[in-house]
């Protein structure tokens, strides 16, 4: 990949890779059930705050230097000599995945690519190792797992809360 194409992905590519997610997830919520929305919302909201807690936990047990720190060489974007691990661009492009296939398992394949993308411009960059960005992956796939078990909990326990006008048929809440 072209110096010039590497620095754009891996310094860019997430932010546009979030602001195509969050136009098709508006679109794909359009015309969704309100208990459909809210169910999305909550787990996507679960989904992130563990992964950004994971990561945090995750950067304090393993300290992987950035790859330019240790093999010395220049890398291609202007970066911080600090903890690699884990990536913030991978952590977000994988939770983008994560936020689509939870609407649209056939359009998380498009954010599957990006990802890549924005994973391998990072390596490529010389800004974090390879670990550094599966690394990130699998945070993110610990918190989608956790998420999941704990979205029905939390959806039930906000139905008392909930506007009657908001939840115009709660039986369809109750069935989560």
């Amino acid at each position: 990949m072209p110096a010039d194409l590497t620095i754009f992905a891996a310094k860019y590519l997430v932010f546009i890779d979030a602001l195509i997610a969050a136009v098709i997830c508006a679109a794909l919520l359009y015309r969704r059930p309100r208990p459909d929305a809210l169910r999305w919302v909550v787990a996507c909201v679960v989904m992130i705050v563990l992964a950004l807690v994971l990561a945090r936990i995750g950067s304090a047990v393993y300290t992987d230097p950035r790859p330019f720190v240790v093999d010395h060489v220049k890398p291609l974007i202007a970066h911080a000599r600090d903890n690699g691990f884990p990536s913030d661009h991978a952590l977000l492009a994988a939770a983008i995945v994560a936020a689509v296939f939870f609407l649209s398992p056939l359009w998380s394949v498009l954010f599957i690519v990006l990802a890549v993308l924005v994973d391998w411009a990072r390596v490529g960059a010389g800004i974090h190792h390879v670990a550094d960005v599966l690394g990130s992956s699998i945070l993110v796939l610990i918190a989608v797992i956790i998420a999941l078990l704990l979205t029905p909990v939390i959806v039930r326990a906000l139905i008392p809360v909930l506007p009657d006008s908001w939840t115009v048929n709660r039986t369809e809440i109750r069935q989560v």
